[in-house]
């Protein structure tokens, strides 16, 4: 089969190459690649520059959706020929404490899509039978391999910020995960709801104006951190989520949150911060890391698509065939891309 291999640690070591069908087990489906959506993070592991180490050869790619081909013995509820996608957590061992108590997502023998083991850029992916999930009607092929990002941005507002009516939120990072955590929290009942972002987001910025970003700033400008802070009855806004990851936004993050506030920090920052954190004492803030889904998530997500609640449609900008990877990596590095999506047949 055709797929896209990350072959060496070296930077830019990534190209189409031939690779054997993967082999199922009796727990286990075969999917059929339609679609896979370009996660930020793919470019950088194609640069040699993610947060993580990363096996190689491996096959990038886990946000999809794609058809049923095969099935294993043991698998029941799934036929071949569904549409069907999957969670991001290919293995974990299902028996550890984490495991037993519904955490698989940090299961320690996890192994992810794309990043430990074969991912999705290929026309054919492995999932265990209990990472499937089917495609409600109404949902799309290309919307359902956007379901991962929705998923991200689901947890980490109703699970971990728990958004309530009336809370102001401001989301650092106007990318596809910041959009959907905007949007999230505009579900939720948020009264106002800031996106900040940098020189070089004013298109992603203006997209965030029609979905779910009630006002949004340019970081660095001169009346962003004051406003902020100062937010409503002058103490800032309630709770910030912060998915660029570097240590500025950390920074700002920490200034505009309210005292007894909530900072929720998904994006991933391996630089030390080199600032003190004194200020999350002084204001006695909840910082809280945010990784990954689970099961629940997934399906609420699909019915929230399914129901015509959320639409991804706008999100997708770009569509591409993986032959033009490269194409799609650049278009997300420069920012031109919201999202952009790998058709893989």
């Amino acid at each position: 089969m055709k797929a896209l291999v990350k072959y060496d640690q070296k930077p830019g070591m990534t190209k189409i190459m031939d690779m054997p069908i993967p082999l199922i087990g009796p727990d286990d489906v075969l999917i059929k690649v339609q679609y896979a959506g370009i996660c930020g993070t793919d470019p950088h592991i194609h640069h040699s520059k993610a947060s993580m180490r990363i096996n190689t050869p491996l096959i990038l790619g886990h946000e999809f959706a794609g058809i049923i081909k095969k099935a294993g013995k043991n698998v029941t509820g799934l036929c071949t020929g569904e549409l069907v996608t999957a969670e991001t957590h290919a293995r974990y061992c299902g028996i550890c404490t984490l495991c037993r108590n519904g955490m698989y997502h940090l299961c320690r023998d996890r192994m992810g899509y794309g990043f430990q083991t074969d991912g999705a850029f290929a026309e054919f992916v492995c999932a265990h039978k209990r990472i499937v999930h089917k495609i409600p009607e109404g949902v799309s092929p290309e919307e359902a391999s956007l379901t991962e990002p929705l998923c991200v941005a689901y947890s980490a507002l109703v699970k971990s910020a728990r958004v309530r009516p009336g809370d102001t939120v401001a989301v650092i990072g106007p990318g596809p995960i910041g959009m959907l955590c905007a949007k999230m929290a505009n579900i939720q009942g948020a009264s106002r709801v800031f996106m900040i972002g940098t020189t070089g987001d004013e298109k992603r910025l203006e997209t965030s104006l029609g979905y779910g970003a009630d006002e949004v700033f340019t970081a660095g400008g001169k009346d962003v951190e004051e406003k902020l802070k100062r937010y409503g009855d002058g103490y800032g806004v309630d709770i910030v989520v912060d998915t660029a990851g570097a240590a500025q936004a950390l920074d700002l993050s920490l200034n505009i949150v309210r005292p007894g506030g909530m900072i929720v920090k998904i994006g991933w920052g391996p630089e030390p911060v080199g600032f003190s954190l004194d200020r999350l004492i002084a204001k006695a803030v909840t910082l809280k890391g945010h990784f990954s889904h689970t099961w629940d998530v997934w399906e609420k997500c699909l019915s929230l698509m399914s129901e015509g609640i959320i639409s991804l449609k706008p999100l997708m900008t770009h569509i591409l065939l993986l032959d033009d990877w490269e194409k799609g990596f650049r278009l997300v590095e420069e920012k031109e891309a919201v999202k952009a999506v790998l058709k893989i047949y």
